[in-house]
C-alpha cells in the first residue's frame, strides 16, 4: 500500500471517529439542555404558584407589590414568555430550552420584584440558567 492510500485511509478513519464524537457530544448537549429546561419549568411552576397564593410573613409584601407600578410590565413579560413556551415545538430541544429559560427568567424577575427586600423562599429553588 502506498503512502497516498495510507493517508486516505487515515483520513477516512479520522472522519468516522469525528462523526461518532460529534454525535455523542450532540446527544450529551441535548440531554443537558433538556435537564436545564425541566429545572426551569419546575422553578416557573413554583414561582407562579407562590405568587398566586403567597404564604407567611411575605404575603402582605407580595399583595402590595401587585399594586405597584412595575408589576404590570413584569407580569406581561411573564405572560408573553409563557405564551411562547406554550407554542414552542417540543421536538426541537433547543427551542424548548430557550423558551423554558426565558420563562424562568421572567418568573424570577417578577418574583424578586414581588418580594421586594425579602429573599426567595427556601422551598423555591432558582436554577442557574434563570439567575
Amino acid at each position: 500500500m502506498g503512502a497516498a492510500a495510507e493517508h486516505r485511509g487515515n483520513a477516512l478513519i479520522c472522519r468516522h471517529l469525528d462523526d461518532e464524537l460529534a454525535e455523542r457530544r450532540y446527544s450529551e448537549q441535548c440531554a443537558f439542555a433538556l435537564q436545564v429546561a425541566e429545572d426551569c419549568n419546575a422553578f416557573s411552576t413554583q414561582a407562579v404558584s407562590y405568587l398566586a397564593d403567597p404564604r407567611g410573613m411575605r404575603q402582605k409584601t407580595v399583595e402590595r407589590a401587585k399594586a405597584r407600578r412595575g408589576w404590570a410590565k413584569r407580569h406581561e413579560k411573564l405572560m408573553a414568555a409563557h405564551c411562547v413556551w406554550v407554542d414552542v415545538d417540543y421536538q426541537d430541544i433547543y427551542a424548548y430550552h430557550a423558551a423554558c429559560v426565558a420563562r424562568a427568567k421572567a418568573a424570577r424577575e417578577l418574583l424578586v420584584f414581588a418580594l421586594g427586600c425579602w429573599t426567595i423562599p427556601d422551598n423555591i429553588t432558582v436554577p442557574r440558567a434563570a439567575a
